[in-house]
């Protein structure tokens, strides 16, 4: 069995928070060079301190050990760092970067008066409140910018140095005429220096573990704190000053597509699209030390066509579908294989436009890439290839197709899709005053709040309106307090033929814009159980207008047309 497929196990060890900052130290644990800064805010400084000294678990390290030279960074926590020792094997740290920044940038920095010598430089200056509850509050541990000495603070600065702990409490009991404050001053340090230097971290290491192993196991541990994502990481692992990191270009390529308006792609599956354009078969579990190779000649080389695949997907999904937000995609797969027919076919037929936008509805209402395998993947991009260069049909399986979700969850693919296409059966709404709404600019701009209920305690999406309303105002309060049409309603059929058309009233209107029958909207105006009859209703009247669309999209349903909503997009 070859190194790169010998089976590993990570090796959790325990060790003190002064053993991490000693090899740090020693330039024995080394953080890769990647793109991106410190980006902890100074509250996540405070509260991962306030958990360490609570032994809160704050998560584990992950380090690789190895051979390989990798390029890394010269300074952690804004302090200068050793270069690693010659001829020994480096533990890279692949996951803790921003934990390990706070307690290196803090611990370490040398103790001294005033406020910091940079601006930014004042986050590192953390200290302790050593006063009772009742003096300093609920926060015990707060920046100080000005660095004035204050007998109460105690700066974590001093913590791990004896010399500096003995110093900063030879000028407290100096200055604090009180022998007894002095002593509980320095009692509550010296508890809380002990909390911290006993603090237990837990590291993952990767012993002598090949690229591919070190990102797979990376990928694969549940962990805490600011995610990198598989890009950015094999960013910081083939690093190299003379180009752009691979997460720099891809953040351009979101950032690009964001600026249209349609917001803000899945970036991994901008990365599996640059896969898929360079040529990968297995975009969801490829073989990383081959990617690594590919980083410093064909995926640098596909980025402009990836960005042009993607932004032609990005188009076909917003006009050519009606996708009105990128979070409303039901599943991001479904990107990276539309930027892998767009990148093979940019101008595509009429017919090959019908046949995606087909594609689309039925891989969104079945389930079709729920919990897909590499398996799954890797023929659906040679099925979508085919169909690019006319070889091939593309012909998803319709047979489990449910266009309507039981539930309403907007992490559920089939819900997303649901919100789609009632944005396009839907697309002008009125409020509560007859006022109009765009409701796919609506869309685009809210947050998941504009889903509002009608009726508590009913999941389904018949019980959900984008329906604004004045402040303090609910959405069942505002549909009772609609002036009662007169004469027969838009939903209740027309008289005879007369030669007096019917005008429908402005509550009609409204209650048309939101697809609501005038019956049911009747029977929640009756209260009792008619929120439920309501719910029913409006049920039924979405479930013929799905089934008529999704005959007019090439889909017939024969069977059931309400599916389950399950946590399934990515």
């Amino acid at each position: 069995m070859c190194a790169d497929q010998a089976e590993i196990r990570p090796d959790p060890t325990i060790a003190l928070v002064d053993d991490l900052l000693g090899g740090i130290g020693r330039g024995e644990i080394r953080v890769p060079a990647f793109q991106r800064p410190f980006v902890w805010r100074p509250e996540q400084m405070l509260e991962l301190f306030d958990s360490i000294e609570r032994g809160y678990p704050i998560g584990s390290l992950l380090l690789w050990q190895t051979d390989t030279q990798v390029p890394s960074l010269d300074q952690i926590g804004g302090l200068p760092v050793p270069p690693p020792p010659a001829g020994r094997q480096v533990s890279y740290l692949l996951d803790g970067h921003q934990r390990v920044s706070t307690l290196f940038g803090v611990l370490n920095r040398p103790l001294r008066d005033g406020p910091a010598e940079e601006d930014r430089d004042w986050i590192w200056q953390i200290y302790r409140d050593l006063r009772p509850v009742d003096l300093r509050g609920s926060d015990r541990y707060r920046h100080h910018r000005s660095g004035r000495w204050t007998p109460h603070l105690l700066p974590l600065a001093a913590v791990m140095r004896t010399r500096d702990f003995l110093r900063h409490f030879q000028r407290v009991e100096l200055s604090v005429k009180d022998t007894s404050l002095a002593d509980s001053l320095i009692r509550e340090a010296e508890a809380v220096a002990y909390r911290i230097k006993a603090y237990k971290l837990t590291m993952v290491r990767l012993q002598g573990a090949s690229l591919d192993q070190a990102v797979n196991v990376y990928a694969r541990l549940n962990r805490t704190g600011t995610r990198m994502e598989p890009d950015q990481m094999l960013s910081a692992l083939t690093y190299r000053e003379e180009q752009p990191s691979l997460a720099n270009r891809i953040d351009d390529i979101v950032a690009s597509i964001a600026e249209t308006g349609f917001g803000e792609l899945p970036r991994l599956a901008v990365f599996r699209s640059m896969l898929a354009v360079a040529g990968e078969s297995d975009v969801l579990s490829p073989r990383w030390s081959l990617v690594a190779n590919y980083i410093q000649n064909r995926l640098h080389d596909a980025l402009p066509q990836t960005e042009r695949a993607v932004r032609r997907a990005a188009e076909f999904l917003q006009s050519g579908v009606g996708v009105p937000h990128a979070r409303f995609l039901p599943y991001a797969h479904q990107l990276v294989l539309l930027a892998t027919f767009f990148h093979c076919c940019p101008e595509p037929s009429g017919e090959q436009y019908d046949g995606l936008r087909r594609w689309f509805w039925i891989t969104s209402w079945s389930n079709a890439f729920a919990g897909a395998t590499s398996t799954v993947l890797r023929r659906a991009l040679a099925e979508m290839r085919s169909y690019a260069t006319g070889k091939g049909d593309l012909a998803p399986d319709a047979d489990d197709v449910q266009p309507m979700p039981e539930a309403f969850k907007l992490n559920s693919a089939r819900t997303r899709a649901y919100v789609i296409w009632e944005a396009l059966e839907f697309p002008r709404r009125l409020d509560m005053l007859g006022v109009p709404l765009d409701v796919a600019r609506t869309l685009a701009t809210s947050d998941n709040q504009v889903f509002r209920h009608v009726v508590p305690r009913d999941k389904r999406p018949a019980n959900r309106l984008i329906f604004p309303t004045t402040a303090n105002t609910t959405v069942l309060s505002a549909l009772k307090a609609l002036s009662p049409p007169t004469g027969p309603g838009l939903f209740d059929g027309f008289p005879e033929p007369s030669n007096n058309p019917v005008v429908p009233s402005q509550t009609e209107l409204i209650l048309e814009s939101h697809g609501i029958p005038i019956k049911a909207w009747r029977r929640l105006c009756e209260g009792g159980n008619g929120g439920q009859i309501f719910v029913e209703d409006r049920t039924e009247l979405l479930v013929q207008r799905l089934r008529a669309f999704a005959a007019r999209a090439g889909v017939p349903v024969s069977g059931a047309m309400i599916g389950a909503a399950d946590d399934d997009s990515e």
